[in-house]
């Protein structure tokens, strides 16, 4: 006597994708807002990389966290008439990456919140060490190449990052939150526990 088949979840999680793609496009939509009513750098593609990652894999949150920053850095750069200092910048989207790493890594299939909340602090904090060693290493501003230049980096990169921390830890946990509860009473499929732990592809 032969056994039924296992039912198979979606391959692509709908209420999942829709959550990302709904915050990813809002985040790249910014630049079209005049700049005295935006959030002082105020984002969230970490947290749509980390949440994306955690619940479908490293594969889909790295497309839907660079390529909706991706499209932010243009449409910023055609806002500001095509200058050359906002053309998107690659050591930003290179750190971009570690989101979607730690959301693959430490937030699959688990609704602990203070795991959660870690990962979301640790990527946070892993951005700004990389992207501001990036800008360091390029030379985005002279500071010289010595320790205490990379700390002056540092240090001046602070008040930028005070609205990107702020920004990952709410915005990772309204995206974990309203995934919970969507799943919860309207997307059953969709529950954590229902989300396999496989090999990204």
């Amino acid at each position: 006597m032969t056994q039924p088949a296992p039912k198979q979840d979606p391959p692509i999680p709908p209420m999942t994708l829709a959550l990302g793609l709904f915050l990813g496009l809002g985040c790249a939509a910014l630049p079209l807002v005049p700049e005295p009513y935006r959030a002082y750098n105020f984002a969230a593609f970490g947290a749509v990389g980390l949440f994306v990652a955690g619940r479908m894999g490293l594969i889909p949150g790295l497309i839907l966290a660079l390529g909706s920053k991706l499209l932010s850095d243009v449409l910023n750069y055609a806002a500001h008439d095509f200058q050359d200092d906002y053309l998107p910048m690659a050591s930003i989207l290179a750190s971009l990456a570690i989101y979607p790493v730690v959301g693959s890594a430490l937030v699959r299939r688990t609704q602990n919140p203070l795991r959660i909340a870690g990962g979301a602090v640790l990527a946070s904090v892993l951005f700004f060490l990389l992207s501001n060693f990036g800008s360091w290493l390029n030379q985005a501003m002279p500071y010289p190449y010595t320790v205490a230049g990379l700390i002056e980096c540092y240090r001046q990169g602070v008040p930028f990052y005070r609205g990107t921390f702020f920004g990952d830890l709410v915005c990772t946990g309204s995206l974990f939150a309203a995934h919970a509860l969507l799943a919860q009473y309207y997307f059953p499929a969709e529950r954590t526990a229902a989300v396999p732990v496989e090999n990204d592809r």
